[in-house]
């Protein structure tokens, strides 16, 4: 064999070997490129959802506003109740005091006997005994 065959052969080889090689890097880029493309959809489908996520949370964070300004408007509401209750209680014992009383004088009690079993002062006992006996 001649040498110029020999170079041609060498080449040759050579050469499909290159060829080779590049094919499988060609291939390997392109499956590579391909993988970044489904990365990059993937990515964008997150940023959707991260923007729609954040949109939810902002539709929540305005309705959680709403219910914070009603809550605090019912717990004030709430104290007015539970201290006219409490007025009302109030103004329940003493009137009890007074039916007792008059139950007492209808029972034919003294004044010092209302006065010591209702807690009540020389006046309010005179003027609830005044009343009632006005009454007979």
């Amino acid at each position: 064999m001649s040498f110029s065959i020999l170079v041609i052969l060498i080449t040759l080889i050579v050469s499909v070997v290159c060829s080779t090689f590049l094919v499988v890097l060609f291939k390997r880029c392109n499956s590579q490129l391909e993988t970044i493309k489904l990365q990059d959809d993937l990515l964008s489908e997150l940023r959707k959802k991260i923007n729609n996520l954040s949109e939810e949370i902002h539709e929540i964070r305005s309705g959680n506003h709403g219910v914070i300004a009603r809550v605090k408007e019912l717990v004030k509401q709430v104290d007015t109740l539970q201290l006219a209750q409490q007025n009302s209680v109030e103004q329940d014992s003493q009137s009890r005091f007074y039916s007792k009383g008059a139950k007492l004088i209808s029972q034919g009690a003294s004044l010092d006997d209302v006065m010591r079993e209702c807690d009540m002062p020389v006046a309010e006992a005179e003027l609830l005994f005044n009343l009632h006996n006005k009454k007979r």
